[in-house]
């Protein structure tokens, strides 16, 4: 998969056609899942499970965007078993998912969730497995412009048309810090360095999906180690931050991937010097 692309043409969409998905695409969607799909945390159990609009009513009063069901032809709900990196790990492999199924000209959109048990139920699913994460996933409506919803506060939310799908509420100067955090100075000097390798994997997180578009992380690069820092985010709960970063992660190292082979995170590590009451290491990746 050409990540780089796929991550610039992904769409998040939250109007659905009625027309399915071919079979031939989701059985091509399930076995990449069983046979490529990268796992964050390989020891985490998961399971795929792949509903279609026949779900929605089970679906109505437990998930949603924004607690809004989107009615969609099929839904993807990844199961895992309990773990502390298991949000993580979900956020991790399903936009994987949503990458692959963008590869296959198919649109998504992340659902959020509160209470896994009573998904289970809805859905009569008997497993010991819990909801980690769900997407829809089908054909968009067609629109004229493209919103992009960023809420500052609940006092403060500015709506804005992009010229450009992937223009991202961050860039990568707002999110990177060097040395200390809120510095930025020697960052296209570093970047220049690796050859755009590093510009490139930014970027591609900077584009990463996050709650509402509020991008509650940041990275900071620190003695060749990059640290995924968290931010606290009076918007955004526990498990949507899990999720987020685990999203932030696969489309920063699937990127940086493709110029220097397999990126590992190191999940929790001990916080960097100069990070600022408030924020935590979430993860590291040593270049």
């Amino acid at each position: 998969m050409n990540y780089s692309a796929m991550i610039q043409n992904r769409r998040s969409v939250h109007a659905f056609r009625e027309k399915e998905v071919p079979s031939e695409a989701i059985g091509q969607l399930r076995s990449y899942y069983e046979k490529t799909c990268p796992r964050l945390v390989p020891e985490i159990a998961t399971e795929l499970i792949v509903l279609d609009k026949d779900a929605q009513p089970a679906l109505e009063s437990s998930a949603g965007y924004n607690q809004f069901l989107i009615g969609a032809p099929h839904y993807l709900l990844l199961m895992s078993a309990p773990h502390s990196y298991a949000a993580i790990n979900a956020g991790y492999m399903m936009e994987d998912l949503v990458l692959k199924l963008t590869e296959l000209d198919i649109d998504t959109c992340w659902m959020t969730f509160t209470d896994s048990d009573k998904i289970k139920k809805a859905l009569s699913l008997a497993t010991p497995l819990e909801v980690a994460a769900i997407v829809a996933f089908g054909y968009g409506e067609k629109t004229a412009r493209k919103l992009r919803l960023n809420i500052l506060s609940m006092s403060q939310i500015d709506v804005r048309a992009e010229q450009q799908y992937y223009a991202p509420k961050k860039g990568v100067h707002d999110l990177v810090h060097m040395g200390s955090w809120s510095n930025q100075s020697g960052l296209d000097e570093m970047m220049d360095f690796y050859d755009d390798m590093l510009w490139q994997s930014f970027y591609a997180a900077s584009l990463s999906p996050s709650y509402l578009n509020r991008q509650p992380y940041g990275f900071l690069v620190q003695d060749h180690s990059i640290y995924l820092v968290q931010q606290e985010d009076a918007y955004t709960d526990n498990l949507d931050a899990a999720l987020d970063l685990g999203i932030v992660m696969l489309h920063f190292s699937a990127v940086a991937s493709q110029w220097v082979g397999q990126v590992r995170w190191e999940l929790s590590p001990a916080a960097p010097d100069g990070l600022p009451e408030g924020l935590r290491s979430a993860a590291v990746y040593h270049m």
